[in-house]
């Protein structure tokens, strides 16, 4: 999800336009700030069994929407059409994934499905971070050459503080003992990794004409700090889930504001008119989000009642995998379709962009 914002377009009006990708309340909001969400779930779960009515709410009402929103691309016209050129990736290929996902579970192969989002997550979640801060480096002039050395930065810090104390996550610590891989050289390697980009990316940005304005540095700082659960939290899910929920908001913030702008105005086929209803109706939007949580919350509900909670888990496991899967498609830039649908709507210097 590295989304290459900055080579859509040229830095020329760089000056004249706005240094946020919507606005700085909205920017601050959602994006730079969404790091300290994740206190609102790990504080209350750390103070008291009752904690758990908190981490709830923020999973049916803020996580599964976000996963779930991922199928929205699949409501424009456009979209859809040229997705049917490719039914392997973009349909056959969420099926397959699904019925994956079923059989390890039912053969109790759960090593490989949690490993698997484990280290998916660490990726999906730094790729995020790279493309938000691509769109302010192109608010800000930067070139395309610091996008590389900024990757192995944020991917490095965030793998190094999310393996950090790996031997607290068995599904994937005790498989690496039981081969006898060389545990003591995972910090030392992710470590390097980050300050060696940190490094590079650091001098590409004294080499900047313009320099790196407020709006960028703090996001830069925010996507450095997003895994900071990892360091003073010890129960790992709790840490996790901390950190997503930052990883959750700004998904989904960049999410609405892409379909804000590109479906204003409401045309086309049914379920485009709904999704550009959904987008610029705020009382709707809400609904739509609550309504996602509670079909999932009746799903789980009703798996338990019937005494067979296996049901929900692979539902739940299957979707994180599909939208970790489809957003490396989604949000593909090296993709020409993916250019001209998405990088116009996400760059301020468009004349799309404009609410």
């Amino acid at each position: 999800m590295s989304w290459g914002i900055a080579r859509t377009a040229g830095g020329s009006g760089v000056q004249q336009q706005s240094r946020w990708i919507r606005s700085a309340r909205y920017d601050l909001s959602l994006f730079t700030l969404s790091p300290l969400a994740g206190l609102a779930v790990i504080l209350p779960a750390l103070a008291s069994p009752k904690g758990i009515h908190v981490w709830i709410a923020a999973t049916y009402l803020v996580a599964i929407p976000h996963y779930v929103s991922s199928f929205s691309f699949y409501m424009g016209d456009r979209n859809l059409a040229y997705y049917r050129t490719r039914g392997l990736v973009f349909f056959a290929g969420p099926v397959m994934i699904f019925f994956a996902v079923m059989g390890l579970r039912l053969t109790r192969i759960d090593a490989l499905v949690q490993s698997a989002l484990y280290t998916w997550n660490v990726y999906h979640v730094s790729m995020q971070s790279l493309g938000i801060l691509s769109l302010y480096r192109h608010l800000n002039g930067g070139s395309f050459s610091e996008g590389r050395p900024a990757r192995f930065a944020i991917l490095g810090v965030n793998s190094f503080l999310a393996f950090l104390h790996l031997d607290r996550f068995a599904p994937i610590y005790d498989n690496l003992v039981r081969i006898h891989f060389p545990m003591w050289i995972i910090r030392p390697f992710f470590l390097t990794v980050a300050l060696v980009g940190l490094a590079f990316y650091l001098r590409n940005l004294r080499a900047r004409v313009n320099p790196m304005r407020g709006g960028e540095l703090a996001f830069l700082i925010s996507s450095l700090v997003l895994f900071h659960p990892y360091l003073w939290v010890r129960e790992l899910n709790i840490a996790t889930y901390g950190m997503l929920m930052g990883h959750f908001l700004q998904y989904l913030g960049i999410v609405w504001l892409l379909n804000r702008r590109k479906y204003s105005v409401a045309e086309g086929s049914r379920h485009q008119r709904a999704l550009s209803a959904i987008s610029s109706n705020t009382p709707l939007l809400l609904v739509s989000l609550v309504s996602v949580g509670v079909v999932f919350y009746s799903i789980r509900v009703g798996s338990d009642w019937l005494r067979t909670p296996l049901t929900y888990t692979i539902i739940w496991n299957s979707l994180s995998l599909i939208h970790f899967y489809l957003d490396g498609f989604l949000w593909a830039f090296k993709d020409p379709f993916v250019r001209s649908e998405v990088g116009p709507y996400l760059s301020p210097s468009s004349p799309t962009a404009v609410s």
